[in-house]
């Protein structure tokens, strides 16, 4: 398709006449006659007819013309963004199910008010994040991989927390040795994952046995959560995330020295001139600025 025969049926058939849209292209009336007539000719397709009132679009040519009205603008909109080096497009982010679902959704709306040309798409996987499948990876940092950038966004607390119901019903522990006492609940089998199994208890004096044989283990760290949420026991979760800030856990133990998860955004260097990706890099910069501050 010749897209500036396309341009001027588009400016001919909103003007409503040759004479308006000569006016408007600065084109003679017979050459856009002549315009129209040949991209109908190679189209094989009737787009415009002559009336007493002007031109009509026949049925075709009103489907062309919508079709065109959303191309151009589109069009009109990229190169606003080029020029004025604006974010716009899909921008694809890979990133835990849970960090996704909550803590970056936190965020988000006032993100996109900010940058409404951008079109975010979020994959959440459970397994070892790929930063090839995305535009960006929201995750901890990824060793050994030349030709990414990584800037750091924050650090989470991991915690032991616990239902006032199973707490009620259990009682409240004292000290790690007490924990071979109670319930605990595992994130999945993945040792190396930020919520999986109580390995930095281990490390601070808890039973081994804890490690082995958690009272119920699951993939999901909303199931974790859930799980903790019904009192089937305690769980390793990092209190700053949304759904524990709006729940009613308790923390246990709350003075352990307890580990940090850093948190990273992660894209390659090749992208580095990106505005889609770096504005919304900027905006979780400044947020986590801001938070850090009013802590």
């Amino acid at each position: 398709m010749d897209l500036e025969k396309l341009r001027i049926f588009y400016v001919v058939a909103k003007a409503g006449s040759f004479s308006k849209a000569s006016k408007v292209l600065h084109i003679s009336q017979s050459a856009l006659s002549r315009s129209v007539q040949l991209f109908e000719y190679r189209e094989k397709v009737s787009l415009l007819k002559r009336t007493s009132k002007g031109l009509m679009l026949t049925e075709k040519g009103e489907r062309l013309y919508n079709f065109a009205h959303h191309f151009i603008h589109e069009a009109e909109c990229i190169i606003n963004c080029l020029k004025n080096n604006d974010a716009y497009g899909e921008l694809k982010i890979v990133t835990s199910p849970h960090m996704g679902a909550s803590w970056l959704m936190s965020y988000l709306r006032e993100y996109l008010e900010l940058h409404s040309e951008v079109r975010i798409t979020i994959v959440g996987v459970t397994e070892k994040i790929n930063t090839v499948e995305a535009d960006v990876a929201i995750c901890t940092k990824v060793p050994h991989q030349p030709g990414l950038i990584q800037h750091y966004l924050k650090s989470f607390h991991l915690g032991l927390w616990a239902s006032p119901c199973y707490l009620e019903k259990h009682g409240i522990p004292k000290t790690l040795e007490s924990l071979k006492e109670h319930q605990m609940l595992a994130y999945g089998d993945d040792i190396l994952s930020p919520y999986g199994h109580l390995s930095w208890a281990l490390e601070l004096g808890a039973p081994p046995y804890l490690i082995d044989r958690p009272f119920l283990k699951i993939n999901s760290l909303e199931g974790l959560i859930n799980a903790a949420q019904e009192g089937l026991g305690i769980a390793q979760i990092s209190g700053e995330l949304p759904s524990i800030k709006n729940s009613n856990l308790v923390n246990v133990l709350p003075h352990l020295n307890v580990p940090l998860i850093d948190l990273y955004y992660v894209y390659k260097e090749n992208k580095s001139d990106s505005k889609r990706i770096t504005s919304l890099r900027d905006f979780l910069e400044h947020k986590m600025r801001k938070e850090r501050i009013s802590l």
